[in-house]
């Protein structure tokens, strides 16, 4: 059915023509990034996984996606807490708005 199918999500900045390279580089990239942190997360990598979530937080932010932005903030904190559970919950949650993200994205699906 059409109302199961997930809504896509747009940059605050998308209406910004001088961000628009940008945020196309930023979703273009955000598949390898998701797959950074799902690697780092199965190798319990936590350190690592709390960097990698700090520096999309930044990011995700600076081009306008508060809702990824506030996924990553919440992976990097269980992972510097030192909560791998939490931590891999956060994750799969990122990981679906960052599909959320690429599908409103004409480039990156």
């Amino acid at each position: 059915m059409a109302g199961d199918r997930p809504r896509p999500i747009y940059s605050a900045l998308c209406e910004d023509p001088s961000q628009q390279e940008a945020i196309d580089a930023f979703v273009v990239a955000l598949a390898g990034r998701v797959d950074d942190l799902q690697d780092c997360e199965a190798r319990c990598e936590l350190p690592r996984l709390a960097r990698l979530a700090e520096e999309l937080l930044v990011e995700s932010s600076r081009v306008g996606f508060e809702t990824l932005s506030r996924c990553a903030a919440s992976v990097c904190a269980s992972a510097r807490e030192g909560k791998p559970d939490d931590a891999r919950k956060g994750l799969i949650e990122l990981t679906e708005v960052s599909h959320r993200v690429r599908l409103g994205h004409r480039g990156a699906v």
